[in-house]
């Protein structure tokens, strides 16, 4: 059972690399900035759909903007890629805002202050 992991980790790597070459050479919307970080992808079970988790350094209103943008454009990105990697099923990508950043830097200002408490 460890080959169809290693294949969704693989794919997961592959349609990851895709499809920032695309947001970045070929994606033309205001909307998105020119730097977006792809942080994960989260492929289904069936490999149809997959959850592509995206992390932008700009405002919050922008980012909710740029993930709107980029779930509109997902049939177009879909399909650029696909025709780069050749699979039976190419998964169905959906766009989602990955936030972790901000939780981290929220636990290191509490941290701080904890710390400036105690001290």
């Amino acid at each position: 059972m460890a080959a169809p992991h290693f294949h969704k980790e693989r794919l997961a790597e592959l349609i990851r690399r895709e499809i920032v070459a695309v947001i970045a050479r070929e994606l033309r919307d205001p909307r998105v900035p020119p730097i977006v970080t792809i942080t994960g992808i989260n492929l289904a079970p069936d490999i149809r759909n997959a959850t592509v988790f995206v992390s932008i350094f700009d405002e919050k209103i922008k980012a909710g903007k740029a993930i709107e943008a980029l779930n509109k454009a997902a049939s177009f990105i879909q399909r650029l890629v696909a025709a780069r990697i050749t699979v039976k099923h190419f998964p169905r990508l959906y766009f989602k805002l990955d936030d972790t950043m901000e939780h981290v830097e929220h636990i290191h200002q509490l941290l701080k202050e904890i710390h400036d408490d105690v001290g």
